[in-house]
């Protein structure tokens, strides 16, 4: 059957919210940890952030890529206080919420693919990564009444 918001717990967003910022240490001493050129630890730094990006967007589908923004939200805002210039802040929601982003619209996508969906007639459709309900009719409308 097809995700839905309803289908994702209310404390996945809360694990989210942990892990983005208690995972962040971790994931900077992972990046370092024997990398002595600038372009590998860039890459290091990005896989590191799209792993837990596309854990989620496997686990709970239904909001695809922002689970990257969910998983990097707070850490992007604490570093925003230690960022020496406006051009490092850019390279780092570069390195950290966009693969991440992309981890998580990846597995999402993915995941929904192969997804088998029990009664097609009772699918939703899909607007902007959201499923939306359609229960509005369009009534006839008069001229006489518009006037």
């Amino acid at each position: 059957m097809a995700a839905r918001y309803k289908d994702t717990p209310p404390y996945s967003y809360l694990l989210a919210l942990a892990l983005g910022l208690f995972g962040l240490p971790v994931i900077y001493a992972l990046a370092n940890y024997g990398s002595y050129s600038p372009l590998v630890t860039m890459a290091c730094f990005a896989v590191l952030h799209a792993v837990p990006g596309a854990a989620f967007g496997l686990v709970w589908p239904d909001i695809k890529w922002r689970w990257g923004v969910w998983l990097c939200g707070v850490p992007a805002v604490v570093a925003s206080f230690f960022a020496p210039s406006a051009w490092f802040m850019a390279g780092w929601l570069a390195m950290t919420v966009l693969p991440a982003c992309a981890g998580a619209y990846a597995t999402a996508q993915l995941h929904l693919r192969y997804v088998k969906v029990e009664d097609p007639g009772m699918a939703l459709p899909v607007y902007g990564g959201r499923e939306v309900e359609t229960v509005a009719v369009r009534a006839p409308v008069h001229r006489e009444e518009l006037i």
